[in-house]
């Protein structure tokens, strides 16, 4: 019943409220008085205990004593206890009649004879064989205990007869037929009787599953047995009379239709009543008004069984005014159960009803992340307070390179923001190092973040998607490198890009998340040895795979290194660093061809002067090489231009020598055909154009004529060198394929200088950051006893968003990269960092590693149901697990994380982080 629905049979109850309860007396709707969250409590045993005692008006109107219900409710005690309708009947062949019957049309046919004319009239006349059987129906309405049915109380039983014809001699039904036993357990309804037989039922407050007047096991076992009530027993009854029972009986003239519960009051109402100013009374109604509630029903009860006694008289057969009330009552059970249903959740929507107009809106998940990121800056102290993950990539004391971030895109559509996660900043205390390839690593050194990020999810939903995002600036270039923490000291880093000019790159993150440690405990309890040693195994890898890497690599400091040039040497020199990152990257020079290589005591000018000049010679010598290729490209396609010219001559030629030959054919033909006194003329004309034609019988012989010397110069005239006829292209130096390299733009806050270390190895491994997540998991066995936080995997979109300029004056260009578009990224940026670091020789000392492990606290229900159905407050809940995760990011205790002025509030709602506290 929607609430909608519920309202109007209230509001319609009311009117006879009015008229119950004295004239002094004005009852509302709970929604409309004042009161406290403990009337909530009251109103809602109110409700469920209306309902049971309607239950029993109803079933005391069909039979059932006090002595019946004395008697169910010790068998109760022992045992269940069921309503039961059990309906049988027979049917067997009574008799056959015949009767003969005319046809209401007529045919007249006229008939002429001897004697004159007639007319004879034709009728039809049909026999028609009526078969008559006896229809006895029995049903019996009744209780028992237990499974046996032989001890049991009847509430009312009947046999019936009707007569039922057929115009065949089939038997119309099953010579006797059982229905389907009707049946409903009242075990729950007993056990809520006293032994005075009042209705005792009370919500046990202090019970754990107790969270709302609505969410507790008390009115939870209510709302199961109201369902059963409806569904296994009220509808079936319903059905079984109406549908089965009922149209046996034929020609009865009865409208069954009329057998409703309309008029019987549904004396289940969840009203309060104002009470004077001072007054301590609760504004609940009282026992004695839900008395004269209950009275009221059997009233109308009565009036109703008074006017189905007048609409079905009792003529022994099948339809009847005592079947009509056991129809009309299992309806009212329907109607009473449904309304008790419905006043709980009325209670349930005033609930939500209240906090929205406290709140003012519908909170969504959104909105508590914005909420919580305000909430950690008074909770945490300022040393330990959770900041976006927003990072910029620059050296101390320098303008920002770019920028790295991980951010949020919200559901409603506002701007996206970065996550925010507890970090810790370090300065590396020992080399870490990254594979290039299966021989090559490089060591690296800088700044280490260890964030910690914990996300939320209502019902499945999280309210945003998450990406990763970097960006540079004009004129500036790193290296990303995203992968996962492959043990002490080593990163395992699964794609890389170079960043520069207005890059912006964009990775999606997909989040998925792993069983919490209970759960995980949960499934493998019951399983063998050898299957729990696999699934720990795998959870083991499952753990480590939450530890997720992203390190940044500067170009411009390891490339003063590379090349021997004293720090900020580069910083402005924007040609230089262009060109250096072309020579390296497009043509994969060797950095010994351009590296500073004289007296160690020269100045900072004179090297880069000299470095300048390398890369101008090396520069020089690239362009003489493509010089040189054009210019031999050039000499190719001429030669091919003049050969092409020297063909199409020959071929002129040949078909004007071949037009020539049909010429001269055809004037030998017309000369033998001329007459003898021609003759003379002929000889005459022939030694004029003797010399044509004897060119023409000597090209007769041959297809082809003999080669002309070509107009054109030939190739050796050239100014080019001669080339040869296919000649090979000059190979220039090395040449990688050439990328376009992404760029962006960002800003950020500035970082801390790294300790130098000269090249030097560093004793020790560092800090093992796959540890983290399995301490994380340990704590949260312990400590989450809600066993709602899942430990959580992160990772990166097959689709990639590349934005970049091709020039600086061009517009934006926006491509997608995916499996062989990373793959080129990666192997391009690889072979970057391999000249760099000459194939790792030579360790990297700007940069930065930024390892993030992450948990999901996952509610089950939306936000708003949360915090009204399970009465939960998820500020404190996601509270407790972000101090969890601050305590293994930080390795510290929870109460050194806290503000003293927040330590007691968060000590009352969350003793379980304080379990070691000897204050």
């Amino acid at each position: 019943m929607d609430e909608v629905e519920f309202r109007g049979k209230v509001d319609e109850a009311l009117k006879s409220v009015r008229k119950i309860l004295d004239n002094t007396r004005h009852p509302e709707l709970a929604t409309a008085v004042q009161h406290e969250y403990d009337d909530k409590y009251i109103l809602a045993e109110f409700v469920v205990n209306s309902t049971l005692a309607s239950l029993l008006n109803v079933l005391d109107a069909l039979g059932l004593s006090d002595e019946h219900a004395r008697q169910l409710k010790a068998w109760s005690a022992t045992r269940a206890v069921s309503l039961a309708l059990d309906t049988s009947f027979t049917c067997v062949f009574d008799r056959e009649e015949t009767r003969k019957e005319e046809s209401k049309t007529q045919h007249e046919r006229e008939h002429k004879g001897t004697f004159g004319s007639f007319k004879v009239t034709d009728k039809v006349v049909t026999t028609i064989h009526e078969y008559y059987w006896k229809v006895h129906t029995k049903y019996a309405l009744f209780a028992y205990a237990g499974t046996e049915t032989n001890e049991r109380v009847v509430l009312r039983e009947r046999t019936a007869a009707c007569e039922v014809m057929t115009s065949s001699d089939a038997n119309p039904y099953k010579k006797e037929q059982i229905l389907p036993r009707v049946q409903v357990d009242l075990t729950w309804l007993l056990q809520q009787l006293g032994d005075d037989l009042t209705l005792r039922f009370a919500i046990d407050r202090s019970a754990k599953s107790c969270h709302t007047p609505r969410r507790n096991a008390d009115v939870g076992g209510a709302l199961e047995f109201f369902d059963r009530v409806r569904t296994e027993f009220a509808d079936k009854v319903t059905r079984t009379f109406h549908h089965t029972l009922f149209p046996i009986q034929q020609k009865h003239g009865l409208d069954t239709n009329k057998m409703t519960a309309a008029g019987v009051f549904v004396p289940i109402l969840p009203l309060f009543e104002k009470r004077a100013d001072g007054a301590e009374d609760r504004p609940g109604l009282s026992i004695a008004d839900l008395n004269s509630f209950l009275a009221h029903q059997r009233v109308t009860m009565e009036e109703k069984f008074a006017a189905l006694a007048k609409m079905f008289p009792d003529d022994g057969k099948l339809i009847t005014h005592v079947d009509a009330q056991l129809v009309v009552m299992a309806q009212h059970m329907r109607e009473v159960v449904r309304s008790g249903a419905g006043g709980v959740a009325f209670i349930e929507g005033m609930l939500r009803d209240q906090l929205i107009a406290a709140i003012g809106k519908v909170v969504t998940a959104v909105d508590f992340s914005e909420y919580m990121a305000f909430h950690n800056r008074k909770l945490y102290r300022s040393e330990f307070e959770p900041s976006p993950f927003c990072h910029a990539v620059r050296r101390p004391d320098h303008y920002p390179e770019g920028i790295l971030s991980i951010e949020q895109m919200k559901a409603d559509g506002s701007i996206a923001e970065p996550v925010v996660t507890v970090v810790r900043h370090s300065l590396a205390a020992a080399a870490m190092k990254f594979p290039l390839d299966a021989s090559t690593s490089v060591k690296f050194y800088g700044d280490r973040f260890v964030h910690g990020w914990i996300g939320h999810k209502f019902s499945n939903n999280t309210g945003s998607s998450v990406k990763l995002v970097a960006r540079a600036r004009q004129f500036s270039s790193y290296i990303v490198l995203v992968g996962r923490m492959g043990g002490p000291g080593l990163f395992e880093p699964k794609h890389a890009m170079i960043i520069q000019n207005k890059d912006e790159l964009t990775i999606p993150i997909d989040l998925e998340t792993i069983p919490t440690p209970k759960e995980f405990a949960d499934a493998i309890e019951s399983l063998s040895p050898e299957q729990q040693r696999f699934a720990k195994a795998i959870r083991s890898m499952q753990l480590e795979g939450t530890v997720f890497g992203v390190a940044v690599v500067q170009i411009k400091p390891q490339l003063e290194r590379l090349l021997n040039l004293p720090d900020d040497a580069l910083t402005k020199e924007i040609r230089l660093t262009t060109d250096l990152l072309d020579l390296f990257m497009k043509y994969q020079i060797p950095s010994d061809l351009l590296s500073f290589d004289g007296d160690e005591a020269t100045g900072a000018t004179a090297r880069v002067e000299a470095v300048r000049g390398y890369v101008a010679a090396m520069v020089a010598m690239i362009q003489e090489k493509k010089d040189a290729e054009m210019a031999a490209e050039l000499a190719r396609k001429e030669y091919a231009e003049a050969q092409l010219r020297l063909q199409r001559e020959r071929e002129r030629q040949q078909k004007e020598m071949e037009e020539e030959v049909k010429r001269c054919d055809m004037r030998k033909k017309v000369k033998r055909k001329a007459a003898p006194r021609m003759q003379m003329a002929k000889m005459s004309r022939a030694r004029v154009s003797a010399a044509p034609m004897m060119a023409c019988s000597m090209a007769a012989p041959s297809s082809a004529p003999p080669p002309r010397q070509s107009s054109a110069p030939p190739p050796a005239q050239s100014s080019a060198p001669t080339p040869a006829p296919a000649p090979a292209p000059t190979a220039p130096v090395t040449e990688a394929v050439a990328v376009e390299a992404p760029a962006g733009e960002a800003a950020a806050e500035a970082a801390d200088k790294t300790p130098s270390v000269a090249g030097a190895d560093v004793a020790g491994e560092g800090e093992d950051y796959t540890q983290l997540p399995v301490q994380l998991d340990a704590m949260l066995a312990e400590l989450d006893e809600d066993n709602a936080v899942r430990p959580t995997i992160i990772n990166t979109a097959k689709a990639w968003t590349h934005t970049f300029k091709k020039t600086l004056l061009s517009d934006e260009e926006t491509r997608t990269l995916a499996g062989d578009g990373q793959k080129s990224e990666k192997d391009r940026a690889f072979d970057l960092l391999d000249a760099l670091t000459r194939s790792g020789a030579l360790p990297v000392e700007q940069a930065s590693l930024h390892v993030v492990i992450a948990a999901t606290h996952c509610f089950d229900k939306s936000l708003v149901e949360t915090v009204v159905q399970d009465n939960v407050n998820p500020i404190e809940k996601v509270e407790r697990t972000s101090l969890i995760m601050s305590s293994v990011v930080h390795g510290c205790a929870a109460r050194d994380l806290i503000k003293p002025s927040q330590l007691a509030r968060v000590k009352q709602y969350s003793p379980m982080l304080f379990k070691d506290d000897n204050e």
